[in-house]
């Protein structure tokens, strides 16, 4: 059967980039668990992430796990494996003339076998391991296999454990005869973990075992199966103690303790310490035994600020705490998600639970743990230990925060941590504002930048409150033609403010490898009143949890005190930004002009000196918009917007001046004049008393503060 074939028969299956993806039939599927897909030996592979058997899958559909292999029924069945004789390859010619061999245990060298006996030494079945951990089970039938074993079950070595008083029961087979090679009687189950039944015990009794040690293997299966025949053999008056093994690495076993050098005289005295101790009570988990989730291997991670995760990967369970802060009371909120693949979890996409916790208080804790024990079908995992856990991790996270250092030892700034855009420096780790007027082109700016940034390899994020898509695609082509970016310009719609949409926002970075990020704009990205210092303290603190640079468009204000030149609301939005820009523009913000001139002069600066003030035109044809650096000076209207010492420099670079000659172009005051003459290397005043420019420096000097 091929596997387009095997797809066929399930109603679900779409192709996927491995084979398909089918919701399983066998649970209440809503995620699609079952993976199909083709090995490189031509074998089909059939399989539940949530724990359903294969040939339970196949029973669904009406099919069987012999429906698989296009191998004809044999004529003649191939004799019983003799373990001195090579393992046929799949499609050689079998030995002694038999033909066909078991698809899934064909290997370059003979697989391992297991006999399973009776008392008399008659062969019941066997337990064949082939390539890595594939396991296949048969029974003698007539003169050949049949590869099944339904037969009666009887544990692992059964004739020779006659006489033993104290049995040991491992998990595998091969974990057993490192036991018996140490001189240990040892035993298991055909079939791996969870296998061990009513009939292995009373063939246990039969023979005369009074007591028995169960070692797990170090992993959440190992531990439950070690249980659950701990409480099998003491359901039948075995005397059962659970032994766990010091020092085994993760899913590690017996046999690798034996290896790393352990003595029967060590595993006895495990034994007996083990069996010395105290029994459960009811109600409590067995000795050796802690809850599942508290014993299972984990993983704890910082996603981002005020985002953490927990995670059971053996499980099949995460827990991850967002939105984390603490409330007046310095008690620990947040959004709890729990998300996992157990099979019967009633569960949306693979989401068990979607809740707002208090982390900090004890009923809360409990009564979602009950939740998800109801929810996920397996009340008996310790739904408490896994939420607490969670909480005092995520507590301790916080309380922790990042490391206090030494500020010598942190590493001295790039000199490339900007990038320049029409003579715009663009931090990267740091949030910017451009503000000015409506009609000020600020969002073709935006673009603009984002655009060219992309052209570059930088991949950036446009994040949009005020217009659509549309508006956008049509701006971006206008501004980049065929040269248009693909892949490393990205576009969001927003219609949250900042601070609900900022999870959101870090996931496309995540995602994408965003590197940089364009909001427009601030007056539709809070929630309230812009006047409130509160919405620009959050608004701030949400562009942190971006951890990447980012370009913020505002509006001006309208206050008689202020004018127009200061971002709108709270001085908190110039106080937060790293670097700020005012965006002013010649002439009619209405007019219809087809050539647009803007002004960009720099108002604030946390890293460093103001910079000069950046001139920008727009040139608007009907098919292309194309934008260009100019000198503002050549501009009498925006050339108001100029600092001092820029002014300064464009009369002087046309010739000398003296210094009442200037302060008369300027409307200033010679003194002022004077002292800005003197503070920059770039003026020179001759022994004529005229100023002139002494060197190319485009900016102030390294003692200037402008």
């Amino acid at each position: 059967m091929t596997g387009e074939e095997l797809a066929a028969r399930f109603a679900s299956a779409k192709p996927t980039r491995d084979g398909w993806s089918i919701k399983c039939p066998v649970h209440d599927d809503r995620v699609a668990s079952v993976s199909l897909s083709v090995g490189a030996d031509g074998r089909l592979l059939l399989y539940c992430h949530a724990g359903c058997r294969t040939p339970d899958l196949l029973a669904a559909v009406g099919l069987t796990v012999a429906d698989l292999f296009d191998e004809a029924p044999l004529a003649a069945p191939p004799p019983l494996h003799n373990a001195n004789q090579p393992w046929r390859l799949k499609g050689q010619g079998a030995q002694d003339g038999a033909a066909g061999s078991h698809p899934a245990l064909s290997a370059a060298s003979k697989p391992e076998t297991y006999d399973y006996r009776d008392l008399e030494g008659t062969l019941l079945h066997q337990v064949v391991r082939g390539v890595g951990k594939t396991f296949r089970q048969r029974q003698p039938d007539g003169d050949g296999w049949r590869w099944k074993a339904d037969g009666r079950r009887v544990p692992y070595r059964w004739p020779e454990l006659v006489g033993a008083k104290t049995v040991w029961i491992v998990e595998g087979e091969k974990d057993a005869d490192a036991c018996w090679s140490h001189g240990v009687p040892a035993t298991c189950n055909r079939g791996g973990a969870g296998k061990w039944g009513e009939a292995e015990t009373a063939a246990l009794v039969e023979v005369g075992v009074g007591a028995v040690f169960v070692v797990p293997d170090h992993d959440v299966p190992g531990r439950r199966h070690a249980q659950a025949v701990v409480e099998q053999c003491r359901s039948s008056s075995l005397r059962a103690t659970l032994v766990s093994l010091p020092d085994l690495p993760a899913h590690g076993d017996i046999s690798d303790w034996w290896a790393a050098g352990g003595t029967a005289e060590a595993l006895g005295a495990l034994g007996r310490g083990a069996a010395e101790r105290p029994a459960a009570g009811p109600g409590e988990a067995p000795e050796g035994m802690v809850p599942e989730v508290l014993q299972a291997e984990q993983t704890f991670a910082r996603l981002c600020e005020g985002r953490y995760r927990l995670e059971y990967p053996d499980l099949g369970i995460a827990l991850e705490a967002s939105e984390v802060h603490r409330d007046r009371s310095h008690e620990l909120h947040g959004e709890l998600t729990v998300t996992t693949s157990l099979a019967g979890a009633k569960t949306v996409d693979g989401v068990l639970l979607w809740t707002s916790l208090n982390f900090s208080s004890q009923r809360t804790r409990a009564a979602t743990a009950s939740s998800l024990a109801a929810r996920s079908g397996a009340p008996g995992l310790d739904w408490v230990g896994a939420i607490e856990t969670l909480a005092l991790r995520v507590a301790r996270a916080e309380a922790e925060g990042t490391p206090i250092k030494a500020l010598a030892s942190y590493p001295r700034p790039a000199p490339t941590e900007t990038w320049e855009v029409i003579g715009l420096p663009l931090l990267r780790q740091h949030p910017m504002i451009l503000f000015g007027d409506g009609g000020s082109a600020k969002s073709y700016l935006a673009l603009h930048i984002a655009a060219t940034l992309a052209g570059r390899g930088v991949r950036c994020l446009y994040a949009d409150w005020e217009f659509s898509p549309e508006d956008h695609r049509e701006r971006l082509e206008r501004l980049t033609g065929e040269s248009m970016p693909q892949e490393t310009l990205h576009y969001v719609r927003c219609t949250a403010p900042l601070v609900s949409e900022v999870q959101r926002l870090q996931r496309h970075i995540v995602e994408h490898r965003i590197e940089y990020i364009v909001c427009d704009s601030i007056a539709f990205a809070v929630p309230g009143r812009p006047e409130d210092a509160e919405h620009a303290a959050a608004y701030f603190r949400a562009t942190r949890y971006l951890g990447i640079g980012s370009l913020h468009l505002a509006h001006t204000t309208k206050s008689l005190e202020h004018g127009t030149d200061k971002p709108f609301g709270s001085v908190f939005w110039s106080n937060g930004a790293r670097s700020v820009w005012f965006v002013k523009r010649a002439g009619e913000q209405g007019d219809t002009a087809n050539v647009v001139e803007v002004a960009l002069s720099h108002k604030k600066s946390n890293t460093g000196r103001r910079l000069p003030t950046v001139g920008v035109r727009l040139h608007f044809s009907a098919e292309r918009t194309r934008v260009e650096a100019f000198d503002v000076a050549e501009s009498a209207e925006l050339s108001s917007v100029l600092p001092i010492w820029q002014r300064i420099r464009a009369l002087v670079s046309t010739r000398p001046f003296t210094v009442e000659e200037l302060a008369e172009e300027l409307s200033a005051k010679p003194d002022s004049v004077k002292r800005i003459v003197r503070k920059f290397d770039m003026f020179h005043r001759g022994a004529d008393d005229k100023v002139r420019l002494a060197t190319t420096l485009e900016g102030p000097s390294s003692h200037g503060t402008i």
